[in-house]
């Protein structure tokens, strides 16, 4: 790969963590020697600020990777960012990008709801939806450009529930759990299986070994990152109910899961997702307001928490603040961690990766 030199070994490392989750990853990218200045992070909204010129997005992200220095198990990935949740406005929900996020459906237009009654039955994507085929155009279009240059990522379909709540806004959501929970469950089925089929379709136009998403990792097998952000507003027992069956479908067709963890009001339902056998892992992420008080992921805070999700055989991936890796790899078991982090510079990142190799 020609951005990524030890590309070979980075596979290897990776597919040693999936299968066997006995060793420890670091992540790193910084700017390469003589770029400090002109460097700067990847803008991930970046083809949703050019939807009439993708080729050019993918110009763009390969003079990056000529400045990145990608160390460690990072890579170039070329992730297909329409925003998260995506498979909401492929179903219709209206979209709106503000420059640094999207919103879909509610979140968007206080005006907009989708009838339950209409998430009953067997549901499709309409082919000239628009948002269908701007994300199949794009990911068409990078898997053309990518080879022996960057690794595709799916684009973000997004949480099962997540997606339910962007059509049908969030208290109409939880009110419909207590009134009309049976349709409920067979809404969340009915988008889970459609969420599989956009998995597949989009597999088949990315012409690469493995499979990779917006989390930035690399996996031989089909894998994948799935979330419920909507379970921080619910109870241990609607979680049990509402979400926890389908993560559990999830695990079993595909070959390896991440589960993405975001914020203290999901930490309630760790012990529940820590049973489902096929899982894979844990990403822990605090939040912002968390992380602004100093509570990021390299925190002694969160130390019980990782040792819990180790200590079930599950992986864990974090992004920490480089200086926080040999302090974590002290106070916990070392397999199954993949620390994602940067540096200011190329010489700093060479220097992170000696170091940790030598502990």
């Amino acid at each position: 790969m020609i951005y990524k030199e030890d590309w070979e070994l980075a596979k290897s490392a990776f597919k040693e963590w999936w299968e066997d989750g006995d060793n420890v990853l670091v992540q790193v990218i910084a700017p390469r020697a003589g770029y400090e200045r002109k460097w700067h992070g990847w803008d991930g909204w970046a083809f949703m600020r050019s939807l009439n010129n993708f080729k050019k997005v993918i110009d763009d992200f390969c003079k990056w990777c000529e400045i990145t220095y990608f160390g460690g198990a990072a890579y170039p990935n070329l992730w297909i960012n329409f925003g998260p949740g995506i498979l909401a406005s492929f179903l219709g929900a209206p979209l709106k990008f503000t420059g640094d996020t999207v919103w879909f459906g509610a979140s968007c237009d206080p005006s907009y709801k989708m009838d339950l009654d209409d998430l009953l039955d067997e549901l499709v994507i309409d082919p000239s939806n628009i948002w269908w085929l701007k994300v199949k155009e794009a990911t068409s279009t990078a898997s053309k450009l990518s080879k022996g240059k960057f690794i595709v990522g799916m684009t973000d379909i997004g949480g099962v529930v997540d997606v339910l709540a962007s059509l049908r806004g969030t208290l109409n959501l939880v009110k419909d759990m207590f009134l009309r929970p049976r349709d409920v469950e067979k809404a969340i089925w009915n988008i889970f299986e459609l969420w599989h089929w956009c998995y597949d379709e989009l597999c088949k136009l990315i012409h690469q070994e493995g499979t990779s998403a917006w989390m930035g990792l690399w996996c031989h097998k089909r894998w994948y990152p799935v979330q419920c952000d909507f379970a921080a507003i619910l109870s241990p027992k609607l979680f049990r109910r509402f979400v926890l069956p389908h993560i559990a479908e999830h695990c079993e067709r595909l070959d390896h899961v991440i589960y993405h963890l975001d914020g203290p009001g999901e930490l309630p339902h760790v012990d529940m997702l820590l049973k489902i056998r096929d899982l894979d892992g844990i990403q822990w992420v605090p939040g912002a307001s968390m992380e602004s008080n100093g509570h990021h992921c390299g925190s002694s805070t969160w130390l019980p928490l990782y040792r819990k999700i180790l200590s079930k055989g599950k992986r864990l991936v974090i992004w920490v603040p480089p200086d926080s890796i040999g302090f974590l790899l002290k106070e916990l078991p070392n397999r199954g961690i993949i620390f994602q982090t940067y540096c200011n510079s190329e010489r700093e990142a060479r220097e992170l990766l000696l170091k940790f190799n030598q502990m």
